[in-house]
């Protein structure tokens, strides 16, 4: 009776795991950031951004490794690293958060979380739009981070000005990929 109890339990278990799995998308994308005037733009572009949300419960999570951003010069991409991100201390940059009113037909929305940059966690809001396109979402915002709020030293532009406020645009793909449950095999125990 006992193998017959264990075969049923894992059954019930790799079923849950699966229906998770189904709910959940996950993807990568592109982040580009800018900050400054047009003569003096700092700008940084990765597409090592990952995330994922689960529609049903509407939570979403988002990393990025800083490190990643390109520049359109070594020297500036030297110290945005070492000198303002510290990427050595602070290799990545997240969200954890929930979309609030989630649907399936939702078009613009608003995700309510934590924001993780620098090593310093700020409670955000972040607006965006979500567009469901066969098995994916397409998921893009535009929002303003300020250097000040994540304690970033802001680095002066040509004119002597701070860039106190950077401008942030991503947009990630995310599909419901669905893979295969691993079933574990359940051998009753042999009699000695």
């Amino acid at each position: 009776m006992k193998p017959h109890i264990m075969l049923l339990l894992t059954f019930l278990l790799c079923w849950q795991v699966s229906l998770a799995q189904q709910n959940t998308y996950s993807g990568n994308g592109q982040v580009t950031f800018s900050a400054g005037a047009p003569l003096d733009l700092i700008k940084g572009t990765s597409t090592e951004i990952t995330g994922s949300i689960n529609p049903e419960t509407g939570k979403v999570y988002f990393e990025i490794p800083v490190k990643s951003f390109q520049f359109a010069n070594s020297l500036m991409q030297e110290r945005f690293n070492n000198k303002y991100m510290q990427t050595g201390k602070h290799p990545k940059a997240t969200f954890i958060g929930k979309v609030a009113s989630f649907s399936q037909n939702s078009k613009e929305v608003t995700a309510y979380g934590t924001l993780t940059i620098h090593g310093v966690s700020r409670q955000r809001s972040i607006k965006g739009t979500l567009k469901k396109q066969g098995n994916s979402f397409i998921l893009q915002s535009l929002f303003v981070v300020s250097t000040k709020d994540h304690h970033i030293e802001s680095p002066k532009l040509t004119g002597g000005f701070m860039a106190e406020n950077i401008n942030v645009n991503l947009r990630l793909q995310l599909i419901n990929e669905q893979k295969p449950v691993q079933v574990a095999t359940v051998y009753p125990k042999k009699k000695p």
